[in-house]
């Protein structure tokens, strides 16, 4: 459920930052996320310890920027491009893990990013074999995005999750708010009935309900089954944006997203099942 309001998310924001600083949207969506959380775990905020607050701030930099770069990158590529580019955190999160947490990565996940790859080369055509400023943005939203999962999951058996999480949320309110005063000619004040309701909708589903879920649920599962759940952001978002704006999905974009999203579920694929699989073909043939 979380990922469909994320994927819808996509769509709203697109909508809502079109003629307007990312800041502003960003300040508002994370000051209301703040002001919810404050509201329901209210009992969990006075048990609050400065070690918790250092490592919300270790979690709470990487998410904002990851949701910086990915709002800057809606503002200048379509809504599907960005779901499926953000998308390949579901292979960054096992690479990352294994330059910074000395992890094996499994054969089949370099494979995969041999097809990812594949597949955002494809989205590049259409572009002249370059991905636009939007793609690259929305790059450097998957990378830091990652980094946010994997710094969730190491912190995640820590006391208070919710509480942690409602920080995250105050880091980042104060990152969008220095970077909107630091923005000359911001308009604080957005008069579109558009940019509010896409506020409202991205602050309580796709903010709130969605890493109040996620950090509490990575207490229990590994980063790697995390990610798995982003999986269905793509096609969400997608259909969204076919829906709700008439987005055109072109077939750059068609083929490279499917070659990504398989590139994600190959990912996932059991080495030990899929040599089982390929011996079975072998004795029926």
């Amino acid at each position: 459920m979380g990922m469909a309001f994320m994927g819808v998310a996509f769509v709203f924001v697109k909508s809502a930052v079109t003629g307007y600083s990312p800041f502003v949207f960003l300040f508002y969506r994370f000051l209301i996320a703040t002001m919810v959380l404050s509201l329901i775990f209210h009992k969990q905020i006075p048990k609050v310890t400065n070690t918790a607050i250092k490592t919300a701030s270790l979690c709470g930099i990487p998410l904002f920027l990851s949701i910086l770069f990915q709002t800057i990158g809606l503002k200048y590529t379509t809504v599907s491009n960005s779901a499926f580019i953000t998308g390949m955190v579901v292979l960054l999160i096992p690479i990352f893990k294994m330059i910074f947490y000395k992890k094996k990565v499994k054969p089949i996940v370099w494979i995969s990013c041999v097809v990812a790859m594949t597949g955002l080369y494809i989205i590049t055509l259409k572009n002249g074999l370059k991905l636009n400023i939007g793609d690259l943005w929305t790059v450097a939203c998957a990378m830091a995005l990652a980094f946010y999962v994997l710094q969730i999951g190491k912190y995640a058996h820590e006391p208070s999750p919710m509480a942690r999480v409602t920080i995250i949320m105050v880091v980042c309110t104060i990152g969008s708010l220095l970077g909107g005063l630091s923005t000359p000619g911001v308009n604080w004040f957005p008069q579109e009935y558009g940019f509010w309701k896409g506020l409202i909708f991205t602050s309580l589903l796709g903010t709130v309900y969605m890493y109040a879920v996620q950090s509490y649920g990575q207490r229990f599962i590994e980063e790697e089954k995390v990610a798995l759940a982003y999986l269905t952001e793509p096609i969400f978002a997608t259909m969204a944006a076919v829906f709700l704006i008439n987005e055109k999905v072109t077939i750059h974009t068609f083929l490279g997203g499917t070659l990504i999203l398989a590139a994600m579920f190959l990912s996932k694929i059991k080495t030990d099942r899929l040599k089982q699989l390929v011996v079975k073909v072998r004795h029926k043939s």
